[in-house]
C-alpha cells in the first residue's frame, strides 16, 4: 500500500463484475483492512484512478479511464488485491480454521481457502452475514462466459492471494474434504 493524499493508505484493487474489471485505487482508513473497508454499511465503493476492461471481447465499454468512480457493492462479484496477500492486524486476530472450497459465482467459478471460526461451517456463515464480502486465500478462477471461447480459445483466468467475494453472487458452492497427506505404504 502507499500513502494517497491526507495520508490515507491506498490499496490497489481488481473490482470484478459479472462482464467488466476495474482496475483503480482505494483508501482504506487505518487500522482497517481491505476486507473492513468493503464491508463498512456503505452501499457504494470509491476508487480512484480507474481503467474499466470488459471481461469479454464482445462487451462495450464507454469510459475507459477515469479519475474518480463510485461502484454498487450489490452489482460487484468479486473484489481482489492487486499486490501481495492480505493485510494482517494483530489487534483483530481471531482463531480461525481453513476449508478448501469451490464458489460458482454469477461470473467465475474459483477454488479458494475460507477461514472460519470453529464450529461454524459456511453455510452458517453466509447466513449470519449475507451482506458481508466473504474473504479468501490462494484463490484460483476462471471467468465462466469465457469458457465458450475467450481470446485464441482459452478460457481467462486469475490466480490471487487473497480476495473478497459477494455472497448475493455465489450460485453454489462445496466444502472439500481435507486431504489426507500421508503417502501410502
Amino acid at each position: 500500500m502507499s500513502l494517497g493524499s491526507g495520508d490515507l493508505p491506498l490499496a490497489k484493487v481488481e473490482v470484478y463484475s459479472t462482464f467488466l474489471r476495474i482496475r483503480g485505487t482505494m483508501r482504506i482508513q487505518p487500522p482497517l483492512r481491505l476486507s473492513d473497508e468493503v464491508n463498512r454499511l456503505q452501499d457504494y465503493l470509491q476508487l480512484q484512478d480507474t481503467t474499466t476492461e470488459p471481461l469479454l471481447s464482445s462487451y462495450p465499454v464507454v469510459s475507459a479511464q477515469e479519475s474518480n468512480t463510485t461502484i454498487a457493492k450489490a452489482a460487484v462479484v468479486m473484489i481482489t488485491a492487486e499486490t501481495g496477500p492480505p493485510q494482517h492486524n494483530p489487534m483483530m486476530w481471531k482463531e480461525k480454521i481453513r476449508h478448501q472450497v469451490v464458489l460458482n459465482t454469477t461470473a467465475f467459478a474459483l477454488a479458494a481457502d475460507v477461514h472460519l471460526e470453529p464450529r461454524v461451517n459456511l453455510a452458517l456463515h453466509l447466513e449470519r452475514n449475507p451482506r458481508e464480502f466473504l474473504p479468501v486465500t490462494r484463490v484460483s478462477a476462471v471467468v465462466v462466459a469465457s469458457l465458450a471461447g475467450g481470446p485464441a480459445g482459452k478460457p481467462q483466468t486469475l490466480q490471487r492471494e487473497f480476495a473478497l467475494v459477494n455472497p448475493a453472487s455465489i450460485v453454489s458452492f462445496s466444502v472439500r474434504e481435507p486431504q489426507d497427506t500421508a503417502s501410502p505404504e
